[in-house]
């Protein structure tokens, strides 16, 4: 049986997962050969977590 409250937390880590991704790409590389080294730790880490909160989502629901 699906568990509604998993399946929210599901959603959400996945399109946190999403959103977390092209803020990385658009946050961490601001030019051609630029990189962003506090940008990409605070978007990876945010990456990192959602995903984590999708796949525990997953197994719960």
């Amino acid at each position: 049986m699906l568990n509604e409250g998993w399946a929210l937390i599901c959603e959400i880590g996945l399109w946190g997962w999403i959103l977390a991704a092209v803020g990385l790409i658009l946050h961490a590389f601001p030019a051609r050969d630029a990189f962003n080294g506090r940008a990409a730790l605070r978007w990876g880490s945010c990456l990192v977590i959602l995903y984590a909160v999708w796949i525990v989502g997953m197994l719960n629901a």
